[in-house]
């Protein structure tokens, strides 16, 4: 009896589902103060494994969701799915694209699809009707740019569809997003690279099930993040606050620890929660263009969640900012006498430009140093 309680809770809570809160068919006490509830719903397992901290440090195709600004930090076109296994047969689907124009700014477009098996209806008066279906689609088109003194903007534009059974709704809204360089204007040594984040979601028209209606869950999401280098790699530290207009405060804590760019170590922790202790587990690894991701969230009785996610990097940019990156780093590491990581990431190089003159010139230099 206190798991059924506890699921019809967390069915209430993550309501794509808040079209429950509407329908004739499904029945719920205590429903939440407003509709489209899976707009709350975090996106992708580098945010889940660190916490949901990532409104000042998100640079992927996943800003999206905690702040389009980070669009702007993009260097090259991405295409990213990530599948999202909840419990008692809850799972989304994403799939998100960037395009950063070299003059214009970064567009992107994505889709978030939400469904659960098929569930026991009833009406108000506690009848049962049937099994039915429900399934949440958000559809956003997003751009974000890169301004003056370190500063990056966004916005995205919101469709947003419920469907329970034969009733469903539209609605329509908009997030606007900002990124500051805090430490370069601070000029603080060794905080170069702290940064701020600012992002106000789900700005919009009201959610429609016949003659009811629901706000939908405004919230404004603020933050900072630092990145510094730990043994040689580095350690990315962020903070998340929330304000949202159906429930009290809550904050997000999280860190990122990339080992030699190959793989990344995850932790983090969210305040407020009602099922589970609030931590996230993760990781990730890096294969040349090609990066998989993966999340553990714990939701008490319930269990965990399995979050997995795979970005892929194209074009001639990401070629080159792979180039660029470890060469660079492989030559921090032989000016610093650490011939062995040189020449793994001289071989990233080669791996990605076999004919680079430069890299087989610096790995043949870091192994006559081991010699």
């Amino acid at each position: 009896m206190k798991r059924l309680k506890i699921l019809e809770a967390t069915l209430i809570t993550f309501t794509f589902l808040s079209a429950c809160e509407f329908s004739p068919f499904v029945h719920a006490s205590d429903p939440g103060t407003t509709g489209a509830n899976f707009l709350k719903i975090g996106i992708g397992p580098r945010a889940a494994g660190m916490g949901e901290a990532q409104v000042a440090v998100c640079n992927d195709v996943a800003s999206v969701f905690w702040n389009p600004a980070g669009l702007a930090r993009i260097g090259s076109q991405e295409a990213s799915f990530m599948y999202n296994l909840w419990f008692e047969g809850i799972r989304s689907q994403y799939f998100g694209y960037t395009y950063p124009h070299p003059t214009i700014g970064t567009f992107a477009g994505s889709i978030n699809y939400l469904s659960m098996d098929k569930i026991e209806g009833y009406t108000a008066n506690d009848v049962k009707t049937g099994k039915v279906t429900a399934y949440d689609l958000l559809g956003v088109l997003s751009y974000g740019r890169k301004l003056a003194y370190g500063i990056d903007v966004g916005i995205n534009l919101k469709l947003i569809q419920q469907k329970l059974e034969k009733e469903s709704s539209s609605a329509f809204g908009v997030d606007i997003g900002v990124i500051g360089g805090l430490g370069r204007w601070l000029k603080v040594k060794g905080m170069e690279e702290l940064t701020i984040g600012l992002n106000l979601q789900n700005l919009g028209s009201k959610v429609n099930f016949q003659k009811e209606e629901g706000n939908l869950p405004l919230n404004f999401k603020f933050g900072a993040g630092l990145t510094k280098e730990v043994f040689g790699d580095p350690l990315t530290i962020a903070i998340d606050g929330n304000l949202p207009n159906d429930t009290n405060f809550y904050g997000s804590f999280g860190i990122e620890y990339w080992v030699r760019d190959l793989i990344a170590l995850r932790l983090g922790y969210r305040s407020g929660e009602d099922l589970g202790n609030g931590l996230g587990f993760g990781g990730g690894i890096k294969v040349n263009i090609f990066q998989l991701d993966y999340a553990l969230v714990h939701f008490g009785e319930l269990g965990y969640t399995h979050r997995i996610g795979i970005v892929t990097r194209f074009g001639k940019e990401a070629k080159a900012i792979l180039i660029e990156r470890a060469f660079k780093k492989g030559m921090e590491y032989y000016n610093g006498g650490k011939y062995p990581e040189a020449i793994l990431e001289f071989n990233k190089v080669l791996g990605l430009d076999p004919e680079n003159e430069k890299a087989l010139e610096m790995m043949k230099r870091a192994n006559e140093k081991i010699k």
